[in-house]
């Protein structure tokens, strides 16, 4: 799985169907990237779910941390 900046727009619009994302297999993590998590954890809280990240990667990780966003990603 990638998100980029080529397909953020389309990963916005597919919020996944599930509680919780494998990201085990996410590859390039980027700022796009933490931008789509953030907003799919977003509409899910809108409609009164949780969304889980599962298996994030190290890179991913250490960019959330970086960014200050790993807690609001339960990473």
């Amino acid at each position: 799985m990638r998100i980029t900046f080529d397909n953020a727009a389309a990963a916005l619009r597919n919020l996944p169907a599930t509680d919780s994302v494998d990201l085990s297999k996410l590859v390039d993590v980027d700022s796009a990237t933490l931008a789509v998590l953030i907003a799919w954890s977003a509409q899910s809280r809108t409609r009164g779910g949780t969304l889980r990240y599962l298996d994030a990667p190290p890179a991913l990780r250490n960019l959330a941390r970086l960014s200050d966003v790993d807690g609001l990603l339960g990473l």
